[in-house]
C-alpha cells in the first residue's frame, strides 16, 4: 500500500506573495498616484469638469455654463515572470554546501530563498518603474511592450503644455552648474513652473518628475550655488524646487536617460492594478514529477492621466 497523492497539486510556498504585492503596488509613482485596484481590462478614469458664468442678479434668470463628463482609459497589461530552477546545477559549485542533505531533499528548496526573492522583487520593481514611464505597446523590448507608459500617453494626447520655452536643443542638453554659468538645469525647471496652467498653480501636490541623471544634476547645482537649505534631510529621491516650495522634484529611474521632465499634480496620475485575486498567480513550489523548483509570478498593471492639459512636459529640441 502507498499514499495516492495524484489528485493533489504540487506543494506551493506562498512566502513570496507579500513581496510581489509590495513590488506591484509600491514604488515612487505608486506612493504618489491614485491606485485603482481590481483592474482586469480597460478601465475608465471618469472625469468631471464644469465652468462658472457670472450673471447680473435680479428677478429673472438665464441658464449659462456647462458641465462636461469625459473619460480616459487605463489599459492594463498582463505580465508574467516564470523561472525553473534545478538545484542539481549547484552540486559542482561552491553552492553545494548550501544544499539540504539527501539527493532528493536538496532539490526541494532554494538554499538562498530569501536572497533570491528579494533580488527578484527588486528587479521587478525597477522594470515596473521604467515601464510606467517608457512603456510602449509597439516596442520590441519585452519589458516595455506590455502597456503604454506615461511618456507615450502624454505625447499621444498632444494637449500638454510645452515647458521648453527657451528652445533648448539636444546639443545643449540638460547640464548642472552655478547660476550664471553654462549649467541650465535650474533655469529649465524654473521655465517649466512659469507655464503651469493657472488652474493648478496653487496645488499642493505638484511634482516635477525627472530621471535619476537629471536629479543628480539638480543636486549638483544646489551644491554649486550653496543652496543647502533646500536639501531634505533623510530624503534622497525627492527635494523641493529652488524658489518654489509647493513644487517637489522627484527622481524616477523610468525617466533616466530620456532627457524628459514632466510637471503635474500627483493626483492626476492613475495606476491600475489587480491584486485582489492574484494569490494563485504568485507561487513557488517544488514539482516532484519534473524534480524542478518552479517560480511563477503574474500580475496586471496599467497607467494613465486624467487631465493631459494640466501637464507641463519638457522635451529637448532636435
Amino acid at each position: 500500500m502507498a499514499f495516492d497523492v495524484t489528485a493533489l497539486p504540487a506543494y506551493t510556498e506562498q512566502n513570496a506573495m507579500g513581496l510581489i504585492v509590495e513590488a506591484v503596488a509600491q514604488g515612487v509613482l505608486s506612493e504618489l498616484a491614485n491606485i485603482q485596484d481590481g483592474v482586469k481590462g480597460p478601465t475608465t478614469i471618469n472625469v468631471l469638469d464644469t465652468d462658472v458664468v457670472f450673471q447680473a442678479g435680479g428677478c429673472t434668470r438665464s441658464a449659462d455654463g456647462s458641465t462636461v463628463l469625459t473619460q480616459r482609459t487605463i489599459t492594463p497589461g498582463s505580465i508574467g515572470v516564470f523561472e525553473d530552477l534545478c538545484m542539481a546545477d549547484l552540486e559542482a559549485k561552491y553552492t553545494a554546501v548550501m544544499l539540504r542533505q539527501g539527493i532528493t531533499n536538496e532539490l526541494e528548496e532554494i538554499p538562498f530563498a530569501e536572497l533570491y526573492f528579494n533580488l527578484k522583487i527588486a528587479k521587478i520593481r525597477k522594470e515596473i518603474a521604467i515601464s510606467d514611464w517608457q512603456g510602449d505597446l509597439t516596442s520590441l523590448n519585452a519589458n516595455l511592450n506590455k502597456y503604454d507608459g506615461l511618456i507615450a500617453l502624454i505625447d499621444a494626447s498632444a494637449t500638454s503644455v510645452n515647458g521648453n520655452t527657451s528652445g533648448t536643443t539636444v546639443a545643449q542638453g540638460i547640464t548642472s552648474g552655478a547660476i550664471g554659468s553654462t549649467g541650465n538645469v535650474l533655469d529649465l525647471m524654473t521655465d517649466m513652473v512659469a507655464v503651469i496652467p493657472e488652474d493648478i498653480q496653487d496645488a499642493d501636490d505638484l511634482k516635477l518628475f525627472v530621471g535619476n541623471d537629471t536629479f543628480l544634476k539638480y543636486q549638483q547645482s544646489i551644491f554649486s550655488n550653496n543652496l543647502f537649505h533646500y536639501i531634505s534631510e533623510g530624503q534622497t529621491r525627492r527635494m523641493p524646487l529652488v524658489g518654489f516650495p509647493n513644487v517637489e522634484v522627484v527622481a524616477s529611474v523610468g525617466l533616466t536617460g530620456t532627457n524628459r521632465m514632466f510637471l503635474m499634480r500627483a493626483n492626476n496620475i492613475y495606476i491600475g492594478v489587480d491584486l485582489n485575486d492574484e494569490e494563485s498567480d504568485v507561487q513557488s513550489w517544488y514539482d516532484p514529477n519534473e524534480r524542478i523548483y518552479k517560480v511563477s509570478i503574474a500580475f496586471r498593471r496599467g497607467i494613465n492621466v486624467a487631465f493631459p492639459t494640466e501637464i507641463v512636459q519638457f522635451t529637448l529640441v532636435p
